[in-house]
């Protein structure tokens, strides 16, 4: 009896442990969701408005109303400043324009590097790598393309002396470029430079008390 009554306690505590033990809980697993990327597909361009951004780019100051003029001719000035505005908003041909900037500074070879060295020697060079031992002016095809790149301008003077036998007197005269200009377009840049402006603070002062009184007044006359 003993070993019946202690096989029916364990039975009763395995039963109770398993009654005791949680449930798990099956998670199912969700099915992967694709994500499609949509190619944004960019408007392709006209024959004409493939035009207008190469006239535009064209053009040094890239005026739009001269460009769609170009290419509309006999359209009234103010309609053709009216019509180009709406088109240079368009984004395919802002994205057009880009690119044929692109293409231009990449055939030309321009890029802001360079820019700011050309600018540098005309603002750093040395006028005494113009002359010779004896002060006398190099001959231009002497000097090296930095230094020739720094002329602004030449001018030769011819001169007879004396009789038709004794010759020609031949006067050259060149002109640098301007070192104080370039040095302060460089300064700006850098931003090395605090432009001060003194603002009078009475005049719109006054303005605005004249105001307020005749809206409090309701004359309409100043006071």
């Amino acid at each position: 009896m003993a070993k019946k009554v202690a096989v029916k306690n364990v039975i009763k505590k395995t039963a109770k442990k398993k009654q005791a033990q949680p449930k798990k809980k099956t998670v199912k697993s969700k099915p992967a969701v694709k994500v499609i990327k949509k190619k944004l597909t960019q408007e392709p361009l006209t024959e004409k408005e493939e035009w207008l951004c190469r006239e535009f780019v064209c053009d040094f100051a890239e005026n739009q109303t001269r460009a769609y003029m170009h290419v509309h001719p006999g359209t009234p000035y103010e309609s053709a400043k009216t019509l180009a505005h709406r088109l240079f908003t368009k984004v395919h041909i802002k994205n057009r324009i880009n690119e044929l900037r692109k293409e231009r500074n990449k055939r030309l070879e321009i890029s802001g590097d360079r820019v700011l060295s050309e600018i540098a020697k005309l603002a750093f060079y040395d006028p005494r790598e113009f002359f010779d031992s004896d002060m006398r002016l190099k001959p231009v095809n002497e000097l090296n393309p930095d230094h020739a790149a720094i002329i602004a301008g030449i001018e030769t003077l011819h001169k007879a002396v004396g009789d038709d036998t004794d010759g020609v007197v031949v006067l050259t005269k060149i002109k640098l470029a301007d070192k104080g200009a370039n040095l302060e377009r460089l300064g700006k840049y850098f931003k090395l430079f605090t432009e001060k402006r003194e603002i009078d603070l009475k005049q719109p002062l006054n303005i605005t008390i004249k105001k307020f009184y005749r809206s409090k007044s309701g004359t309409g006359t100043p006071t």
